[in-house]
């Protein structure tokens, strides 16, 4: 057995040598982060992760159930007939080649099928570890199709924690067994590459920080043992089925982190840095945003075509009194979801329309789609469409359906004829017919597809085409835009953050989870959202959905809106009131709530409940909600802000807790909030843990946003 020492450093578990064995002579292979420990197991040749540990001086917890083992990678592969075969980690034996303080390099050898071959390293980098993998197949009659590595699990204790995913706003579900979070990098449900875990104390968090641009699938939660939990990545293979050898070509990075949703929103924010989407400058410093969309409060949404629903618009502005503009539906003759990319010609009365209501102030902007083509149109056998479309494993056209039942196919955007097809549809709208900012619906909302066509000039399955297609499509429509005009898109994938100039987010689904404010807390300030969810007729009628969604809006740091004129129907007249009422707010709080930074959650007490009932079919069921909701901003200027809003019919008294990291300075002998109109001051005293809480009365269906000011320590 070989000598060890294991030694003690401030409450930290540390070692001279990264080996270490159990009383059963087990060797144990062990590596040490500024967040935490890894650990590796050889038993007998069986490799797997025997502990992943959060290390910090007030929390600690053993993250991984070392009782019971999931393979730490998993291969696919394909025979000559096509047929997948999959290997993992646990069914062969491996060695571990290499082990210092700062790397682990794991092999496997003469795997079955395929005489396969695995090289699998780990190494630490600063607070966690990084992965990497390449895998040969030495046998001729197979290929490679995909690799899922690394998967952190089993997960111990899977009921008390809660994953964290980046979909859309960002959603946090509690038990880890109760659900899969699985979906695609890029697309609305892994709108940035990350997914975490934690207890509220501690996390465990899973990225890939790749500036090139690959595609990728995330996974978190419950695995296909419904009493095990994970999360991890699969890699889809460049040259799927037809290459016999692979490197994925980025690391995966597992980072133990102290805290919970805000903290691994904060890593990621620090890793996107390095990459050209993740890098964009504070909106109060980018010059390539026009003024009216930074200074757009309110967006109304839906008819634009002819003088009566021209007047609607701006009835609608004029109602609301704040900076408005306009997304645009039905400006074409064709339906819906249908003859697409036919959208000209237009509607007749449509560029009287738009001049109507962009010398009003009111800025239109159009829909169209970016992904879709209808197979039964005259321009796709005319263009040869087939031969830009994307193509599964089986060769065929991927088809879609939506609410107007027809097929559409989604076409490949590494493509030069969808590439053209776009750019000449924006250059129309912008050039033409005059439009402020074109819509083009879907780019960050679907999930990039696996494209097997063999004359797009890209590899099969897997590699960078989807994101760099898009890249290019949106530079060449970048480059004919008039002064003053603006492109947007459906949802938030973040790779053409650089390239777009707002995001439409309305896809976040709770389904039992919690909305969270995942994405404003790594791009807030430097990216404009607006929307919050879909409004639908029950909304209304049942009231509290309809002020909730304005409300999130609002404290999310939203443009607002994203509604149509029905919200000015007397019977809405509170809903139209409260949102008028946000808008007004918002306007003063622009600092804030669009220039700002989101800053850590803010306690709150006593914030009161709302409920009503949501009846699908002849399923009722009771939804319930805090009446209450906050968030903290720090602005441009320094200044620390808190935004409140309040849904219910009735006044609420909260206490709010703030700490530290909402106010400036280290040292001050007290804190007040100030309103926004300087009705209201509310001091707040300190609390038995450190902590400073204060007490604000909010009306009935209501807002407030508050300015935190500190009184200095007398020397």
């Amino acid at each position: 057995m070989k000598r060890f020492f294991i030694l003690f450093v401030s409450g930290f578990l540390c070692c001279s040598f990264p080996m270490i064995f159990t009383s059963a002579d087990e060797p144990l292979y062990t590596l040490y982060s500024d967040g935490g420990r890894l650990v590796i197991q050889n038993n007998d040749g069986v490799i797997s992760l025997q502990a992943l540990d959060a290390r910090f001086p007030r929390y600690q917890r053993i993250w991984i159930d070392s009782q019971s083992h999931i393979p730490l990678w998993t291969i696919t592969l394909l025979d000559q007939d096509g047929q997948r075969h999959t290997t993992n980690a646990l069914e062969g034996k491996g060695t571990i080649r290499e082990a210092t303080k700062q790397r682990m390099q794991m092999e496997w050898k003469n795997l079955q099928p395929g005489n396969l071959k695995i090289t699998a390293t780990v190494s630490v980098k600063n607070e966690g570890f990084e992965w990497e993998l390449e895998a040969d197949v030495l046998e001729s009659d197979f290929t490679l199709w995909d690799i899922v590595y690394p998967e952190i699990g089993p997960i111990a204790h899977p009921r008390e924690s809660h994953s964290i995913v980046p979909y859309g706003w960002g959603l946090q579900f509690d038990d880890l067994l109760s659900r899969r979070l699985d979906g695609v990098y890029p697309s609305a449900v892994y709108a940035m590459p990350f997914t975490a875990i934690s207890d509220k104390d501690t996390g465990i968090y899973l990225g890939v920080h790749d500036p090139a641009g690959h595609a990728f699938r995330l996974f978190v939660g419950r695995r296909d043992d419904p009493k095990t939990a994970g999360l991890g990545v699969r890699h889809d293979v460049e040259g799927m089925g037809q290459v016999n050898r692979f490197r994925v070509p980025y690391a995966v990075t597992t980072i133990p982190f102290q805290g919970d949703w805000y903290e691994s929103a904060r890593i990621y924010r620090q890793a996107a840095m390095n990459t050209e989407w993740g890098n964009i400058p504070p909106l109060a410093e980018r010059k390539d945003i026009p003024p009216w969309l930074l200074d757009t409060d309110l967006w109304y949404c839906g008819p634009c075509h002819d003088e009566e629903s021209a007047k609607q618009v701006l009835a609608f502005a004029e109602y609301f009194g704040v900076p408005t503009s306009a997304h645009v539906y039905q400006w074409h003759q064709i339906p819906f979801d249908d003859h697409y990319p036919e959208y000209f010609p237009a509607k007749p009365d449509f560029h009287d329309a738009v001049k109507k209501a962009q010398e009003a102030g009111i800025a239109v902007m159009p829909y169209i789609n970016g992904r879709l083509w209808d197979p039964a149109t005259d321009s796709w056998k005319d263009n040869n469409a087939e031969t830009a479309c994307a193509i599964d494993e089986k060769g065929e056209k991927y088809v879609e359906i939506y609410g107007s039942k027809v097929p559409l196919s989604p076409m490949c955007p590494f493509t030069k004829l969808w590439q053209d097809t776009v750019v000449n549809l924006v250059d129309r709208l912008v050039n033409d017919v005059g439009v402020r900012a074109v819509y083009i619906d879907q780019i960050s909302a679907a999930a990039a597809k696996r494209c097997f066509a063999n004359n797009h000039g890209h590899p099969a399955g897997g590699g960078t085409y989807w994101i760099h297609g898009y890249r290019d499509l949106l530079k060449r429509c970048l480059a004919l835009l008039p002064p003053g005009a603006a492109l947007t898109t459906e949802e938030n994938a973040d790779p053409w953050n650089d390239q777009l100039h707002a995001w439409l987010l309305v896809n976040t689904r709770e389904n039992d989870g919690d909305v969270i404010p995942l994405y404003p807390a790594v791009y807030g300030g430097r990216a404009i959202s607006f929307g919050f969810q879909y409004i639908h007729g029950s909304d209304f009628s049942e009231r509290y959905p309809f002020r909730l969604k304005m409300a999130r809006a609002f404290v999310f740091g939203s443009q607002l809106g994203w509604v149509g004129s029905q919200v000015l129907d007397e019977k809405n007249a509170t809903e139209a009131e409260f949102l008028k009422t946000l808008c007004r707010i918002r306007h003063e709080s622009r600092d804030a709530l669009q220039f700002g930074e989101l800053l850590p959650p803010v306690g709150i007490k006593n914030a009161g409940m709302v409920s009503w009932t949501v009846q699908t079919g002849e399923e009722k069921k009771q939804i319930t909600q805090s009446a209450v909701m906050a968030s903290a901003w720090l602005t441009p200027d320094g200044l620390h802000k808190l935004a409140l809003a309040n849904v219910a019919d009735e006044g609420q008294t909260i206490t709010l807790t703030i700490t530290r990291n909402h106010v400036r300075g280290e040292e001050f002998a007290g804190i007040q909030a100030i309103s926004h109109d300087k009705q209201i001051s509310v001091p707040f005293s300190r609390n038995p843990v450190g902590d400073w809480e204060g007490t604000v009365v909010l009306p009935a269906v209501d807002a407030c946003v508050f300015t935190i000011n500190t009184t200095d320590v007398k020397h």
